[in-house]
């Protein structure tokens, strides 16, 4: 009982900090903004996500490489154990005609060394591919807001759920505790002989029913705590203490229509425009595929021959070659795989037009839809919260006729069941109109503004 009194008052002194059991300068004390803060920078799938982003721009500096100068060198060293024999007609020494001499030509050691370089002048296809590896990038930093926001979500919800099991187990913390001191009073009653024993009984029975839900209560804060600590990213281990209130939590949201509402405002409609955009330059690859391409190359190299491995000697002598040249390449025909990449390529078209139009009205659906929900979980918190006022005034009233002996023991323990029925309907609705309006926020695009 004294354990269960000054989680009360800790309560009352610092909402929502009560299991940071750790010392003082080892607890992370977050407000909502904070824990949305803190989980940007360490919940797995947002790092993740900035992984795909830099894997992006990797990707983009190696594409852009592609039409910049080559530049390669090599070195080559060969030792013919045998060199190899070629034959000439006799005739050519005197020899009979039809016949052959084998004649060796060429040295034992053969040391080359090239520089090669290359520019390509026009590739249709790389300029396409160019810009989808841009588009790429653009899809990767908008797959990180898309998590961003997922994630400002189940940060916002789970921090909602903390609070609101607080607040709901200093109300059954109260209950228990009213509820005891009518016990220790009926007690007292019955011993003086005032009261049957039945009713001291059904006081006793309403009382361990209470202490046990909040005993699971206790758990099930503990659980809310690790389930927020979870969807920041950080450690079990941490101690966590919660800054905000729910007193601190709107829940009036301006559910008027909002007709300068654009789809672009959400993540899921700017994602389906972007898939579009690399689809259609998928296409114009494959039409640009058709074009000759043209590079310039140039090649300059050195060579030294001998019967003896002397490379590095002062009197070897060195053979040089030196060649430019142009190249272009003229595609002729592939088995048709071009045409037929461009028919798959103009159906993924088709695809993303039709996604596009599909991802904007189920956006407008979903607007619609967490409006009607949030209207009806306000509503519903409002009707909660009237009925929890009158159980609390039955609970109040029944317990003063009891006390003066107008009243039976029965009626106060069917008004302590209801009033304790009533609180868990108004935490229920309580919890329910904050999800709904933090998927609300989500449906107008206004959850979260990436700065």
């Amino acid at each position: 009982m004294i354990y269960k009194r000054t989680y009360l008052l800790l309560t009352l002194l610092l909402p929502a900090s009560l299991f940071a059991q750790q010392k003082k300068d080892s607890i992370h004390r977050f407000s909502i903004s904070q824990s949305v803060a803190y989980a940007m920078d360490h919940q797995g799938n947002v790092i993740n996500a900035r992984y795909e982003v830099d894997r992006a721009t990797a990707k983009v500096r190696e594409t852009v490489g592609i039409g910049l100068p080559q530049i390669s060198g090599a070195v080559n060293i060969q030792d013919f154990l045998q060199i190899p024999t070629t034959l000439i007609p006799a005739q050519f020494f005197g020899g009979p005609p039809g016949t052959f001499e084998p004649v060796k030509f060429g040295t034992q050691y053969n040391t080359s060394g090239e520089l090669d370089a290359s520019q390509l002048l026009f590739d249709g296809s790389y300029i396409v591919g160019l810009e989808a590896s841009k588009t790429y990038k653009e899809l990767s930093q908008k797959s990180l807001t898309q998590t961003s926001i997922q994630t400002v979500s189940a940060v916002t919800k789970a921090y909602y759920t903390v609070l609101v099991n607080h607040w709901r187990l200093q109300m059954i913390d109260a209950d228990v505790n009213r509820l005891d001191t009518l016990l220790h009073q009926t007690e007292k009653m019955y011993q003086s002989g005032f009261v049957e024993k039945m009713d001291w009984e059904r006081l006793k029975v309403s009382s361990n029913n209470l202490k046990t839900q909040e005993k699971n209560l206790y758990k099930l804060v503990d659980l809310s705590y690790k389930l927020l600590k979870f969807q920041m990213g950080m450690a079990m281990t941490d101690s966590l203490a919660l800054t905000d209130s729910l007193r601190s939590v709107p829940l009036s949201p301006d559910l008027e229509k909002d007709t300068t509402f654009r789809p672009e405002n959400r993540i899921e409609y700017s994602l389906a425009q972007t898939n579009l955009m690399a689809n259609e330059l998928m296409l114009r690859r494959d039409h640009y595929s058709y074009l000759p391409s043209l590079a310039l190359y140039g090649s300059v190299s050195r060579q030294a021959l001998g019967n003896e491995f002397d490379v590095f000697s002062s009197s070897q002598q060195w053979y040089p070659t030196a060649i430019i040249g142009l190249k272009m390449n003229v595609p002729i025909f592939d088995g048709l795989q071009k045409q037929y990449r461009a028919q798959e390529d103009k159906i993924g078209v088709l695809e993303g037009v039709n996604t596009l139009n599909t991802v904007r009205q189920s956006i407008y659906l979903d607007i619609s839809n967490s409006t009607t929900n949030l209207e009806n979980a306000l509503a519903e918190l409002k009707n909660q919260q009237e009925n929890m006022d009158l159980a609390q005034s039955v609970e109040h009233d029944s317990k003063i006729k009891y006390q003066t002996g107008t009243g039976s023991n029965l009626e106060v323990v069917d008004a302590e069941t209801a009033l304790t029925e009533s609180e868990s309907n108004y935490y229920n609705a309580l919890f329910n109109a904050l999800v709904a309006k933090v998927d609300y926020e989500q449906a107008k695009g206004t959850l979260y503004n990436k700065k």
